[in-house]
């Protein structure tokens, strides 16, 4: 099966979005750990226990930190969700999209905390590249990132994936987790310098393999004074027992990819007004607030900075009305 689509998306001001990046560099550079691992937090002076140097020396090859995740524990109210599904059951023709809304509404936290820890184990890190890879302690995934710096950073990614792991982890019982499963490989390369370079290249390309299903695709793009006119391209394959789902999917698979892709398009307007309402706002936040490296260093380090600075410089919508 083949897909392809085209469109253009308006120019944006990228020089914000550089010179974050920049400054998030010389953060992660400036890094210093306690004697138990702990990052210490250059506000407070006082370790903090989400990310810690597990072994080696910061910034030095083998050095593996983890980084510890706190996320609500939420769950779907039993009675409600019955109710949901018994009007889904009756209905001619199913809305996924409202389903979904209609899912998250009735979704409520349990008052407990879940946490997970992923570990990066740094391979190299210098002024020209980054390269790291990111894994799940238990193994079900890895991925190696390799970042070439720039103005605009070239980012190469390979992954892997041991779906029958994941399966099982979630109760599928052994034999149909291996049936379904197996190991999952990707690779991808997004050059985002591309968007600047005059006459743009391949902003993106990859490739992925999961049991009996293959694809491949890549997105070229064309800068011009104003915009960024974008060709994309994918193709996806089965083989054996693959091979004859695709071809009783065919239909329902390009539908919905034609759909999506449709819908993604007729955002781009509306996307692209919002983030340059959102780099005005940025801007003027940074300026009033002493400059970008300061909003940056505190929005990492200091508990609640974001959500003071959002009620101290309100969105140009919400300012208009409060004014």
């Amino acid at each position: 099966m083949q897909f392809t689509t085209t469109g253009s998306v308006p120019r944006l001001d990228l020089t914000l979005m550089i010179e974050v990046i920049e400054t998030l560099r010389a953060e992660w550079a400036a890094l210093q750990f306690a004697p138990d691992g702990n990052v210490i937090n250059p506000l407070t002076s006082q370790p903090v226990d989400t990310l810690r140097l597990a072994e080696g020396r910061h910034r030095a090859s083998g050095a593996r930190y983890e980084i510890v995740t706190r996320t609500p524990v939420m769950a779907v109210d039993p009675e409600q969700q019955s109710a949901l599904q018994a009007e889904l059951l009756t209905a001619t023709d199913i809305d996924w999209d409202e389903y979904g809304r209609r899912l998250t509404e009735i979704t409520v936290p349990t008052g407990e905390i879940s946490e997970s820890r992923t570990t990066f184990t740094l391979r190299h890190d210098d002024a020209r590249t980054l390269a790291v890879t990111v894994a799940d302690p238990s193994g079900l995934w890895s991925v190696d990132v390799d970042i070439v710096h720039g103005r605009l950073p070239r980012v190469q990614l390979a992954g892997r994936l041991d779906a029958t792991k994941m399966l099982m982890a979630e109760g599928t019982p052994t034999f149909l987790a291996r049936r379904l499963g197996g190991t999952g490989t990707g690779t991808a390369t997004i050059d985002l310098g591309t968007i600047e370079r005059a006459g743009g290249g391949t902003l993106a390309e990859g490739s992925g393999r999961l049991n009996r299903f293959s694809a491949d695709g890549s997105a070229t793009v064309r800068t011009t004074a104003r915009s960024w006119d974008v060709e994309g391209q994918a193709e996806l394959t089965g083989t054996g027992l693959g091979r004859l789902v695709l071809r009783f999917m065919r239909r329902r698979i390009q539908t919905a990819a034609d759909a999506a892709v449709a819908q993604w398009w007729d955002g781009v307007p509306s996307t692209v007004v919002g983030a340059q309402t959102a780099i005005r706002e940025a801007e003027r936040l940074i300026e009033q607030e002493g400059g970008l490296a300061r909003v940056v260093h505190h929005t990492l380090w200091e508990e609640g900075y974001a959500d003071r600075m959002e009620a101290t410089y309100p969105p140009e919508s919400k300012a208009a009305e409060l004014g």
